[in-house]
């Protein structure tokens, strides 16, 4: 998908006509959150948190609104209490018009902090006594209670709750009694308390997210531990990781297990990439290993050292190997270079597949240009051996294109990966027939006028090839004629510089 196709997907997916519900809100969000690549110990610090702060929250404000009603129910029962024994004693005076008694009463309470006045009322609602500070507001039907009402009241210097009781004596009404309390002590008291509840209520809100997120990175260490074994796999180790006995080192010992078998399949692959190329062991290991093969259509190209016997005669197997291990590591960077296969080595030959495993429509064009490569190679690295006083070889290229089976051919226990067919069989002739430092090729190579397609060659015309029946018309390139091509010449110092020349 290009990046103009590309659409921010947003928080919440809305229809029309569909306002999505609180809970469908919070679940999306919810989701987006718990996919979002924000690490797993951090996420749970959160949610931990979180659910500690909503729970103290909510313990806090029950505890507050608990206080609160308890400090009011405590007051409203207090101040019952006063009211009810001061009408208690008011009675009898009140019925005997004992207003010196009455008022001695009332004063004694006032010198009370919380009392802020008292007053004494008829049957009639009339005054009697008063003392100290009287409730400016009055309900109409004060007096027309049967038992304690109050009501709260408050005026630029007064915040207060009063209070009103019938006084009875011996089943009669005698009268009226309103005790008012002041409300500011107890407020102050009430807000000192609440304030107190809250720093407290905070204070473990407070140390409970610190604990959260304390025990949060103590629960996700193990999970930490877990995804750097899955990144040590890329390296095929397990570092930092400690021995565990739990469900966590279950999973360690797996990790463990599965990092070893990585390590061998690696090794297995690292092995057997020098054995066969790169192209042929991602083909081998990709599919299935079973005998046979696909016709494909593509280029052999052959090349072999010339004298290499004799050679071999006069000289010590190492330096044998050295010298084919020299030349040989350069081919197989030129062929790599030219888009070819390293088939396999036989003795002083190597045969270099185009067009398999992979298809490639231009692979008899790169297959030609890797045998002049490889002629145009030889000469610089003959130059430079000569130099060092070290022996240097000439090499014949055959070349050939067609149809070939590719696959996996031997028996069922032993299998290669390789490629058979007429066109294998017509390069490995044209190479024992080409001349020291020559490239042939079958003319029907040429055919089609390619971009880049070498014009400099030599119709040899038909010939008979050992082992075949038909004629093979065939064409020699002219190497001399791309000896000093820019571009060859940039291509074989990439390829010197790569082997360390």
């Amino acid at each position: 998908m290009s990046l103009s196709q590309h659409t921010e997907q947003p928080l919440l997916s809305v229809h029309p006509g569909h306002a999505p519900g609180f809970g469908a809100m919070l679940r999306n969000m919810w989701r987006r959150y718990d996919n979002s690549p924000i690490p797993l110990g951090v996420k749970w610090s959160v949610s931990i948190a979180a659910l500690i702060v909503l729970a103290m929250g909510v313990l806090g404000f029950y505890l507050i609104q608990q206080q609160e009603a308890g400090y009011r129910s405590q007051v409203d029962r207090f101040s019952q209490v006063v009211v009810d024994q001061l009408a208690r004693v008011s009675g009898e005076p009140l019925m005997a018009g004992d207003t010196l008694t009455l008022q001695i009463l009332l004063q004694r309470q006032t010198q009370s902090e919380l009392v802020l006045g008292t007053s004494l009322f008829d049957a009639d609602g009339n005054t009697v006594v008063t003392a100290g500070v009287t409730a400016p507001d009055r309900p109409a039907s004060l007096f027309n209670v049967d038992a304690i009402k109050s009501w709260d009241w408050e005026n630029g210097e007064y915040k207060a709750l009063s209070y009103v009781s019938p006084v009875q004596f011996q089943d009669v009404r005698a009268g009226y009694l309103i005790v008012t309390i002041d409300r500011s002590p107890l407020d102050r008291d009430l807000q000192q308390t609440l304030r107190f509840l809250m720093i407290s209520t905070l204070l473990l809100i407070f140390v409970g997210v610190m604990l959260a997120f304390l025990l949060a990175h103590r629960l996700s260490r193990p999970i930490e531990r877990l995804a750097r074994a899955a990144d040590s796999l890329d390296d095929n180790t397990l570092h930092g990781v400690l021995e565990r006995r739990d469900e966590i080192g279950r999973v360690l010992e797996t990790f463990r297990q599965l990092a070893d078998g990585v390590r061998r399949k690696n090794q297995v692959e690292a092995a057997f990439s020098r054995y066969v190329s790169p192209q042929v062991a991602q083909q081998v290991l990709a599919s299935e290993t079973a005998l046979g093969g696909d016709c494909v259509t593509g280029s052999v190209l052959f090349c072999d050292i010339v004298g290499f016997t004799e050679m071999s005669e006069t000289r010590e197997p190492a330096d044998v190997a050295a010298l084919l291990n020299d030349y040989f590591g350069y081919f197989a960077l030129a062929a790599e270079s030219c888009g070819g296969t390293v088939d396999k080595f036989i003795g002083d030959a190597i045969m270099i597949v185009f067009g398999a495993p992979h298809a490639d429509p231009h692979h008899a064009l790169n297959a030609m240009t890797c045998g002049l490569l490889i002629q145009q190679l030889t000469t610089r690295i003959n130059s430079l051996r000569g130099k060092a006083g070290q022996p240097t070889v000439r090499l014949r290229v055959g070349i050939s294109s067609g149809q070939m089976l590719a696959g996996n051919l031997g028996s069922a226990e032993r299998m290669q990966y390789t490629v058979v067919g007429d066109t294998v069989n017509v390069a490995a002739r044209l190479c024992s027939m080409a001349e020291p430092g020559g490239v042939l090729l079958t003319c029907t190579m040429l055919v089609g006028g390619q971009p880049g397609q070498p014009e400099h060659y030599d119709d040899l015309g038909p010939a008979q090839l050992r082992g075949r029946k038909g004629n093979v018309e065939v064409c020699a390139m002219d190497v001399d004629a791309v000896a000093h091509d820019v571009n060859a010449d940039q291509l074989i110092e990439r390829i010197l510089s790569a082997a360390g020349r």
